[in-house]
Parts: structure tokens; sequence; C-alpha cells
């Protein structure tokens, strides 16, 4: 299960990029109106939380091999800061510096939090649109008794390894209820949000990695 959540999470982490609070609409490319204006609320929406728990799943699947796996966790944001938690292990980030817990070997990974090379973190799964991406409305449907807004997104770099992403909102909340990834080596990442959570307090230190808390925890300072 370790090499399993480390693939995940790694996946998860490169699918992000800046804190949802400091990316700004007029950074993202739109040639589609409709597209944007549900967009714009429901950047708006997101924007308006202080900080923001949401319990998600992650499903990837290869379509090479026909082989999938998948992982539930909790994601925390504050501004610049995120926390994730799942089975295999932890991440923490306070903006600066990035942690990286392996629970089963008792080891802390250290290095420094570069957003400029992080292509995407955690957090842009909720305004992942709002930079380098051209977006499109697809259409309206239905999950379960929910109105649902389609959206694809087609990233403007072409250098990416992804070559589209799917958006579904609800239409009545104004929220990201899941985003797909579809990479170019055949690797479908499903990223779906259970439960989300909006101003729940939250200190900096949760942010930080704290190694009285692991005793005898192996550091390695990668920075």
């Amino acid at each position: 299960m370790k090499s399993k959540s480390k693939k995940i999470i790694l996946n998860f982490l490169y699918l992000s990029v800046v804190s949802i609070f400091l990316v700004t609409t007029s950074a993202f490319v739109n040639f589609d109106k409709d597209a944007g204006k549900i967009l714009e609320k429901v950047s708006k929406k997101y924007k308006s939380f202080k900080t923001i728990k949401a319990d998600f799943k992650i499903k990837i699947i290869n379509k090479q091999n026909k082989s999938s796996q998948s992982e539930k966790g909790i994601l925390y944001v504050k501004g610049k800061k995120f926390r994730v938690e799942m089975d295999g292990q932890e991440i923490y980030c306070d903006g600066k510096t990035m942690w990286t817990y392996l629970k089963d070997v008792n080891e802390v990974q250290i290095s420094d939090y570069n957003t400029k090379k992080t292509d995407i973190n955690p957090s842009e799964i909720f305004t992942v649109y709002e930079k380098g991406f051209l977006s499109k409305f697809i259409g309206e449907g239905k999950k379960g008794n929910i109105v649902t807004q389609h959206i694809e997104l087609t990233p403007t770099d072409k250098k990416k390894p992804f070559f589209k992403v799917k958006l579904t909102i609800d239409k009545m909340a104004q929220k990201i209820m899941d985003m797909t990834v579809l990479n170019k080596n055949g690797i479908e990442s499903l990223y779906e949000i259970i439960q989300l959570t909006p101003n729940v307090t939250l200190d900096d230190s949760f942010f930080s990695f704290d190694k009285k808390s692991k005793p005898g925890v192996i550091e390695i300072d990668l920075r």
C-alpha cells in the first residue's frame, strides 16, 4: 500500500499551483463566455472562505494496463498553507517548507516549497481553472438530485503532462464536485470532493511538522 499511496499523493501534489487565496481571475485565459461566468461565480465562492477542510477521494485509472487504485484523504487549506492526511502519509506545508511524512517507515522528507517549480498544489483543485487554461462549457446534467454543470479546460502550455481537465460543478451551490485530469501517458485521475467544510479554526502550527509527536522519526533534508 505504501507505493500506491505514494504514487497517488505525488500525482495529487503535481495537480496544483498556488493557494486559492492568491490566484486572481485576471490571470485566467478564457474564450467561452458561458464557462467564464460559471467559473467566476465558483471562484468568488471559494475566495470568501478563510480556511477549507475537504474530505476527498482520489481514483487513478491506468488506461494502458486497465488497472486502477483509489484512496481517501483530508485536505486542509489556509492561505498559502496546506496539509494533506492519507493512510500512508501526511504532507505539511507552511507556505515555505514542505514536509512529507511516510508513516510505515517513520520518515519525513523536508524540502523547500517553490510554487514556480510545482505545477499544482492540492488547494488548486478548487481554482485550477484560473491560470493557463482555455475553458469550454459542455452542458448541464444531473448527479442524483443535484443539477450539475460540466466544463472542460485545455492548458495553454502544451508541454504540460496533461492535455485536458474536466470539472463537475454543483450549479446551485456553485462548488466543485469533482475534477478529472487526463494525462498524455494514459493515466486518468479523478479527484472527488466528498465533503467540504469552510472556515474551520486552524492554527498556523497545524501546517508545520512536529517531530516531537513522532518519536524516532528519520529526517531526510532535501533542501
